[in-house]
Parts: C-alpha cells; structure tokens; sequence
C-alpha cells in the first residue's frame, strides 16, 4: 500500500502558499500609505466636478449620486439643506458631486444635462440639480420603475433656470450629442465611481474617507467636525 504522506504533504504545501497570498493581500490592502494615496487621489480627480462652499479644498466632500434614485433624492431633501447651511454657506467645506449611472438612460440623461448646464451657465448648476431632485414621483418605487425623466421634464426645468435663449440652446444641443464632450464627462463620473468602488448611492466622502451612514445628519456632522478639529490642531 502507498503512502499518503506525499499527498497530505503536498495540500499542506498548497494550502500554506493560499494563506501567505491572503495575508500579504489582506497586509497590502490595509496599507495605510496605500489608503491615504487613493483618498487623495479621489480629491484631485473630483476637482473639475460640480461644486459649491468654500474655494479652497482643504475639507472636500464629495458625493456620488443619481437623479434616478430615490435615496439621493431622501439626501437632497433631507439631509443635504443641513450641510449646506452648516458647513457649505459658511464656506467650511467644499461641496462635490458626481454623477453615477444606475439607472440607465434616464440617469444619463439628466447626468448630462445637469453638466451641460455646469458648462455653459454654472451660477444656474446647483439650482438646476435641486430642480430635478424636486421632480423625483413622491412614491419611492416609481422614481425607479416610472418613465419620468424624459428630455421633455428636462426641458421643463431648464425654462425655470435663469438663462438666455443662447443659453438654452446650446445647453440642449450638448446633452443631446450621444457623443459629444458632456457625455464623456457623464462617463468619465461614471468611471470614478467604479475606479473608487463606490458601493452605493448616495455615498459620501469627506477628503477621500467614506462617511459610513448617508441618512443620520449628526453621524455626518460628527466626522465633518472631527476632520475640522483635526487640521486645526
């Protein structure tokens, strides 16, 4: 009868190279010099995006979100008025965002015409980005399943923004080109997302760092003012 010591010897072999590739893996993704990189990576990546409060980037908050989606539209309605009266009126942090695909052609539609609007008349961007969360259905489940963001709900908001006839019109040229440079900037948001693994939307990021729970304003607050404490001490 055969041995099976060289069998046994040999999983013991295969099974102790597994669990070093695991542990230098595990060793490699908790790299705190490796975490920091891509945190500020996300920062410098995010510069040119939407944005609001104070002009230097010290403290970045940035937020990946869809138009087509009901939990970022809870966000904007109640969460974000707090952030912006606590800490982005007031010029202590500045506000990001980045738009990210979900929902298909709906969510880059509007991810296309709120950046064509950035580009061509930016004063009116934030106003625009609030119109069409505001024109989310009330029933959760049919700012998903419903056909509602069509290029004629978006027309009907641009006409509530400030803009010239010019304006408008090139605004509707640039996010109707399938092809054209604002759909490579709703792709380029996109592939932010992917490239930082954002897990959901909404997600918040506070210089890079996810802030873990999107629907609790004191829990946000709470690591704003902790970053804050932090770079003044």
């Amino acid at each position: 009868m055969k041995s099976k010591w060289p069998l046994i010897l040999t999983i013991i072999v295969v099974l102790a190279i597994v669990i070093a590739i695991i542990i230098r893996m595990s060793t490699h993704n908790s790299d705190p010099n490796a975490a920091r990189q891509n945190e500020k990576e996300m920062v410098t990546d995010t510069q040119s995006k939407p944005h609001q409060g104070a002009k230097e980037n010290k403290i970045v908050i940035v937020e990946y979100g869809d138009f087509k989606c009901p939990y970022c539209g809870a966000f904007e309605r109640n969460i974000k008025p707090q952030l912006q009266k606590e800490f982005i009126d007031t010029q202590k942090v500045q506000f990001r965002y980045v738009n990210v695909l979900i929902h298909g052609e709906e969510s880059e539609l509007s991810a296309k015409a709120a950046l064509a609007v950035n580009q061509i008349a930016p004063n009116q961007y934030w106003a625009f980005h609030k119109l069409l969360y505001q024109g989310q259905p009330s029933n959760k489940d049919d700012v998903t399943t419903k056909h509602w963001l069509t290029d004629n709900f978006i027309q009907q908001q641009l006409k509530k923004l400030d803009l010239s006839p010019k304006q408008l019109e090139k605004i509707t040229s640039a996010y109707r080109d399938k092809n054209g440079e604002i759909a490579k900037k709703a792709r380029n948001d996109n592939n932010l997302a992917k490239k930082y693994k954002v897990p959901q939307v909404p997600s918040l990021y506070i210089n890079g760092e996810p802030i873990e729970d999107t629907t609790d304003f004191d829990t946000i607050k709470s690591k704003i003012d902790q970053v804050i404490k932090d770079q003044k001490s």
